[in-house]
């Protein structure tokens, strides 16, 4: 088990404090072991498969997780590993950690029969990521809709500042633009209710929903109630829409509203009327906050794609990577995985597929 300077091992739970330091160096944030505990522990799709890298003192100077997650393949249940935190102490890089660690971890799945690892990368590793294996298979563009101007102008560059003397004027149109819209909005947001916790309501709604054709992530009450409630952070809320007939969900969302910011974190719904609810409630409730702007990471081939756009949404024209839109990435873990989980359009996910603890920085 070693390659030269460093060694590895499975990671236990005595890591998780230097699992959770060697995180905050390597992204410049500040996570609490607890998040660490929640993520890789609690998951109710398994415990993560975990490795650490040490260094000749045995140190932790690296790590990385699969995390498992039931998916529906053509409406059959398999399990997929997610890609995370793939992180490597500034001390002990360039000497193969990352792609080594990656190589084990992919070699261990594909030894317990799973087909494939999926991730939206991050900026940093992306380019390590596509060289050990792994394909970029499509990138996500950002839906955005702007209730206030000056942020979006200020960031256009050295022109930003200049700009941004105009945001007034456009400030203004919009409140015009919004105020025609608010009647819809608002009776959308009345059909909302808040979620405490999701229940066998959420069960019975993703059978319900789940496509004939394609990929998607099982949203079943235990794994909501893990990724969206019970996370560390805190951040997202939860609403439902309550069935007509009294009994169970016609659909959810999970939002989150921070900084002046709203994100459209994740959504179902029963059918397309539904789903239009729910889009134009979120939409109210990004309103009612007094938010810049709000936003949705979703592919163009998902069904909530055009009516976001009908309700005003955009993309960005000129898309830039890690602004405007974000790459999903698919590493096969076996010489007979289906080739089908390289396309893209097959996937069905939402920014909540993402393997951060909230979406906010």
């Amino acid at each position: 088990m070693s390659d030269r300077r460093w060694t590895w091992r499975d990671a236990e739970p005595r890591d998780l404090p230097a699992q959770a330091s060697l995180f905050n160096r390597c992204f410049r944030k500040d996570k609490q072991v607890d998040t660490f505990e929640w993520k890789y522990r609690a998951n109710p799709h398994g415990a993560a498969l975990s490795l650490v890298a040490l260094n000749e003192q045995e140190e932790i100077v690296g790590g990385y997780s699969y995390m498992p997650r039931r998916f529906r393949v053509n409406g059959e249940r398999v399990v997929l590993m997610q890609a995370s935190d793939a992180m490597v102490d500034t001390s002990a890089r360039r000497q193969g950690i990352f792609t080594g660690l990656d190589d084990l971890v992919a070699e261990r799945c594909g030894e317990q029969g799973v087909a494939a690892a999926f991730a939206y990368s991050g900026r940093l590793s992306y380019n390590g990521f596509l060289g050990n294996g792994w394909r970029d298979i499509g990138q996500a563009p950002l839906f955005r809709y702007r209730f206030r101007a000056e942020r979006s102008l200020r960031r256009r560059g050295r022109l930003g500042p200049l700009l941004a003397q105009a945001a007034p004027l456009l400030d203004a149109s919009w409140r015009k633009r919004d105020a025609a819209r608010a009647a819809r909005w608002s009776a959308a947001r009345q059909l909302l209710q808040p979620i405490e916790r999701f229940d066998e309501g959420a069960d019975e709604l993703f059978e319900a929903t789940v496509p004939e054709r394609g990929l998607i992530g099982e949203r079943d009450a235990a794994w909501l109630n893990w990724r969206y409630i019970d996370s560390p952070g805190k951040r997202q809320v939860c609403f439902g829409l309550p069935a007509r007939d009294g009994r169970g969900l016609d659909g959810w969302l999970v939002a989150e509203f921070v900084g002046g910011h709203a994100y459209l974190v994740d959504h179902l719904a029963r059918h397309d009327g539904v789903r239009t609810a729910l889009l134009t409630a979120f939409t109210a409730l990004a309103h009612e906050r007094g938010v810049h702007e709000a936003t949705a990471l979703l592919f163009e081939h998902h069904p909530s794609a055009a009516p976001l756009r009908e309700l005003g949404y955009a993309t960005a024209t000129r898309r830039k990577l890690f602004r405007d839109m974000f790459p999903y990435i698919v590493r096969l873990c076996r010489d007979d995985a289906d080739p089908s989980h390289l396309d893209i359009d097959r996937w069905l996910l939402a920014d909540g597929d993402r393997d951060a603890e909230h979406m906010s920085p």
